[in-house]
């Protein structure tokens, strides 16, 4: 079952906001004398925004079997839901988390194996946890949902 990652409306103008700003940046080098300065910033501008776009549309998370993978951009990983041992949800700019593959500020913190964690933000958040909780009924969990 596939799960794709809510967005917020911080995180859409964030992204707008990064992309506009670095085509703007692009311009003055535009008007210079050689178009070498110009075709160096554009190609980094360009690899940047290419980049935010992949993470944008190809954030999600996928339940297969026992198993719960996570896609973002280049970045991907696979987390045992038997490992699972407690959801936190979370609503913050700040996550107290080193993997954050999610495009929301409205999202869970899922602690798994004995230190680790992941913050994440699917769109359906109570049918996710109801599929974790099918596969692993010892799942604890901390605070109460957050609508946006």
């Amino acid at each position: 079952m596939i799960f794709k990652s809510a967005v917020s409306k911080l995180n859409k103008y964030i992204y707008v906001g990064v992309i506009l700003f670095l085509l703007l940046l692009t311009i003055p080098a535009f008007f210079e004398d050689s178009y070498e300065p110009f075709l160096v910033l554009f190609s980094i501008h360009f690899l940047v925004i290419l980049f935010l776009i992949w993470t944008y549309k190809t954030t999600f998370y996928k339940i297969e079997n026992t198993d719960l993978h996570w896609k973002s951009g280049p970045f991907y990983g696979k987390i045992d839901i038997t490992k699972i041992t407690k959801i936190e949800y979370h609503k913050g700019i700040y996550v107290p988390t080193i993997w954050k593959p999610a495009l929301s500020h409205i999202g869970l913190i899922i602690t798994y194996n004995k230190y680790d964690d992941i913050y994440i933000s699917p769109e359906k958040q109570e049918e996710f946890i109801a599929t974790l909780q099918r596969l692993n009924q010892n799942i604890t969990f901390k605070n109460t949902p957050y609508v946006e």
